[in-house]
């Protein structure tokens, strides 16, 4: 089996601390009070100075921040043929028994935003095209490959929307016809990005980690699913969206328990429940994953992972200002490579080399970040990453 080489051993999630004139800019465009162009123009602009100050704090990958998409989730569904955007969602569509959706009723909130498949998945442009090319032109092109892009999971609206509301059943007569029009899409769009110089990409998907929680799980029992055949539908779904891709483009998977609103977290357990399945079936090169507190469990599922697959350790909080002891980072980091490498058959040294650090989620991940995080503390987290990968990993940090 081909060992895909892991991009950096320091990385980040992708989404960073959004500028307050940005947001602003995203209000007056929902308001019709600015032009769509204007927005654009604005995210350019911030876009631009945010991957230069990537470059000047030698922070890898770089990313957009995200800052050309109102949620991290938006903008890839509602511009395929077939699908409808609803912004905000009437409740009556919405799954109250997944823990996201709970949560968000609970607290008061709106669920914001959801495509709804109305007609027959098609492909007709790429939905991403033009964020891609406004993240790569913000570098030369010898740096392209040092840049990651970002894109929702397959499984997204299918698990937060009500039971048969999330495609027409005149369309598609069951989740398995709706799952293979929807992932040749994903196919196509990488096959795209590709073709314009991505060869860094990381889907990022909540929606597997509440399969970890028994709340999460008996929820959805209550509103008649099978968790055991749900779960297996949704790997096969994230397979067949990254399947044929090319050999050189890296593909990875951040999953994390959610960091909606001023850090608000939908489920809590430990990968133990899901790891074996999880890491042997899925057909990623990485895997990045929420270490950052207890909540996430310990490092025991990882005698799972096989070989030839990469594990980001995110050890590295977002949802708090202060930094982490480097020295405690490091011990961490060595108890998970040696559960690894007994779990492979390997020796510790090996185990490393698939291992990497980054904070456990993104900055901002819904354009808002934690209370108290500043750019400056940001960058401060990013640079202890670095620093301790450099001592970690002194060849190749």
């Amino acid at each position: 089996m081909t060992v895909t080489k892991l991009p950096f051993h320091a990385d980040h999630i992708g989404s960073l601390i959004r500028p307050a004139y940005v947001s602003e800019a995203q209000e007056q465009a929902d308001a019709g009070k600015i032009s769509p162009e204007e927005l654009r123009e604005t995210q350019r602009k911030a876009i631009s100075d945010v991957v230069k100050k990537q470059q000047e704090h030698d922070v890898r990958a770089i990313s957009s921040g995200e800052f050309d998409r109102k949620y991290y989730f938006s903008g890839f569904f509602e511009k395929l043929e077939g699908f409808k955007e609803v912004s905000p969602v009437p409740w009556d569509l919405a799954r109250l028994s997944a823990a996201p959706i709970a949560a968000l009723k609970k607290a008061g909130k709106q669920y914001p935003m959801a495509a709804i498949c109305e007609g027959k998945i098609s492909y007709k442009e790429s939905p991403y095209l033009d964020n891609w090319k406004l993240l790569r032109s913000c570098v030369p092109k010898e740096q392209w490959g040092d840049c990651k892009f970002t894109m929702p999971p397959p499984c997204y609206f299918h698990l937060r929307l009500a039971k048969g509301k999330c495609y027409n059943t005149d369309v598609y007569k069951n989740d398995e016809e709706f799952f293979a029009d929807l992932a040749a899409a994903y196919r196509q769009e990488f096959k795209t990005l590709y073709g314009e110089g991505l060869r860094n990409l990381q889907i990022d998907d909540p929606t597997l980690a509440y399969f970890c929680s028994d709340d999460m799980l008996q929820g959805l029992r209550d509103d008649g699913e099978d968790t055991d055949e749900m779960f297996t539908m949704y790997l096969k779904a994230h397979n067949d969206c990254i399947a044929d891709r090319p050999d050189n483009m890296h593909v990875g998977l951040h999953i994390c328990r959610g960091n909606f609103s001023k850090s608000m977290h939908f489920s809590e357990g430990s990968y133990e429940a899901i790891a074996e399945r999880f890491f042997k079936t899925l057909n990623y090169d990485t895997f990045y994953l929420e270490y950052d507190n207890p909540r996430s469990g310990g490092f025991e599922p990882l005698r799972f992972l096989p070989t030839h697959k990469n594990v980001v350790l995110g050890v590295v909080t977002t949802k708090d200002p202060e930094l982490e002891d480097a020295e405690l980072i490091k011990t961490r980091v060595r108890e998970a490579a040696e559960i690894i490498a007994k779990g492979q058959g390997r020796s510790v040294q090996e185990a490393m080399e698939n291992l990497g650090i980054s904070p456990q989620c993104g900055f901002a991940s819904v354009a808002i970040g934690a209370e108290g995080m500043t750019e400056e503390k940001m960058f401060a987290k990013l640079k202890l990453v670095k620093d301790v990968a450099k001592e970690l990993w002194p060849d190749r940090p």
